[in-house]
């Protein structure tokens, strides 16, 4: 006697060949040279770059919003890729300790200029936009609270980079206000002085930024990782 096919078993056997199928069909119009969404280099060849030296070997999709691509991995592929450096320089700590008076302060031997780290004694500036020299007491203590300093030129700077430089620092006509932004730890303290290479010079606790012109970018980078805040992730 012949073997009896349930109906219910050929049915699923249909429908699995169906499936099979319609997965084929999907996978082969799927470009192998698509598979890259985000080219973080901007068209450098490499990994994750349109060139034949990386993982991606034809052109690449930015599915990243108008505006967004060269800062969260997409870019111009026509463009070489350059990666944004801070020139933030970390500096080794000179310690924090008390000195007794200013006196002690001009014989101490600090490891940078400006001094980011050394004696100090408890005092804050009267008022802002300062004509170096200043105290390096008094700065290694405004640093350890959070403020920033900008040491600027006027000389070698043009008129635009001046304004900018003036909107940034700390607008407070009473003196008594001002310093209390400095025991606050953010305060933008204003210093022209002309012994450094660099026109511009910002400076707080153990870090500073030289700058031979004006960068908004690097600016806001700087003030946003220290202003307040210096000794994140920085040892004592």
């Amino acid at each position: 006697m012949g073997e009896v096919v349930s109906p219910y078993k050929s049915q699923i056997s249909k429908t699995t060949l169906i499936i099979i199928l319609f997965f084929c069909i999907c996978l082969s119009t799927v470009s192998v040279s698509n598979k890259a969404w985000a080219d973080s280099s901007n068209g450098q060849t490499g990994q994750g770059g349109s060139g034949n030296g990386g993982y991606g070997t034809g052109p690449t999709q930015n599915l990243l919003m108008p505006g967004f691509g060269s800062t969260f991995g997409g870019g111009d592929p026509s463009k070489p890729f350059k990666p944004i450096r801070s020139g933030i320089e970390r500096l080794s700590t000179g310690g924090y300790a008390a000195a007794d008076s200013q006196k002690d302060c001009q014989r101490f031997r600090y490891g940078t200029d400006p001094p980011t780290s050394g004696l100090y004694t408890p005092d804050y500036f009267p008022q802002n936009d300062l004509t170096a020299p200043v105290s390096a007491c008094t700065l290694v203590h405004v640093f350890h609270k959070g403020n920033i300093a900008i040491f600027y030129d006027p000389a070698r700077l043009d008129k635009d980079t001046l304004s900018s430089i003036q909107s940034l620092g700390t607008q407070l006509k009473d003196n008594q206000a001002f310093q209390s932004q400095e025991q606050f730890g953010y305060a933008i303290i204003l210093i022209r002085s002309t012994r450094y290479k660099t026109p511009i010079l910002l400076a707080t606790w153990l870090r500073m930024l030289p700058m031979k012109s004006w960068d908004a970018l690097l600016v806001n980078r700087f003030m946003s990782s220290y202003l307040g805040n210096p000794k994140k992730g920085i040892p004592q």
